[in-house]
């Protein structure tokens, strides 16, 4: 049977009336996904913005906490007329960090081979005329959840890494010029202690003592 002529436009109506309704839905379904994908990367960027929030607002109370501290020990060591000193500890899961003061004339050795205070009373934990000075620290302070220490660089000394390493204070108000750095693991900071005035600075970027010496 052949087609009139007069219902060929009526067919090709049709057909593009269906193949338009067709477009619309699957241009519908598109801009949907779209807007779930949208939502999901927002979702995302706002999590990694408050934790990036979070470890800057940790780090600047970590730093001023440090600055402070750095002050009170040189003004007890000079007072008290003593060796003091920051000790940091390197643990991957727990970094922590006190203040230590000498009960006598301790002589500095090379960090890896300094021993900490007996803070365990273990008869096994090797001794030392420092202890921990419990005015200061009461106890050992612990960095805020994903944050550590990254390293510590003091003058005339190996970069420390791991274990322990410290920034030493003297009765005559001197301090160990000295880089401590902090890292959340994508970002790291540096505090830089003067070796005159006890002052540390805050910089928020991986700096080194020859960078500094520049």
């Amino acid at each position: 049977m052949t087609r009139t002529p007069e219902k060929v436009p009526a067919l090709k109506n049709k057909l593009f009336f269906f193949s338009v309704k067709r477009a619309s839905r699957s241009l519908g379904f598109t801009l949907i996904e779209i807007l779930i994908v949208l939502g999901i990367i927002a979702a995302i960027m706002a999590f990694s913005f408050s934790r990036i929030r979070k470890n800057e607002n940790n780090i600047r109370s970590v730093a001023r906490n440090l600055i402070v501290m750095s002050k009170e020990i040189r003004n007890h060591a000079r007072l008290t007329n003593s060796t003091m000193r920051l000790v940091i500890q390197f643990d991957p899961n727990k970094p922590k960090y006190w203040v230590e003061k000498s009960s006598g004339n301790e002589i500095r050795e090379a960090n890896s081979k300094e021993k900490i205070a007996d803070t365990t009373s273990s008869e096994d934990a090797p001794k030392t005329t420092f202890q921990l000075f419990k005015t200061l620290t009461k106890k050992e302070k612990e960095l805020p959840k994903g944050l550590f220490f990254s390293s510590v660089e003091v003058i005339n000394q190996d970069i420390v890494s791991d274990g322990y390493g410290f920034i030493y204070f003297t009765p005559e108000g001197f301090v160990d010029a000295a880089a401590l750095q902090i890292t959340d693991k994508k970002n790291t900071w540096t505090l830089i202690f003067n070796p005159l005035s006890g002052q540390a600075d805050f910089l928020p970027e991986a700096k080194s003592l020859k960078d500094i010496s520049r």
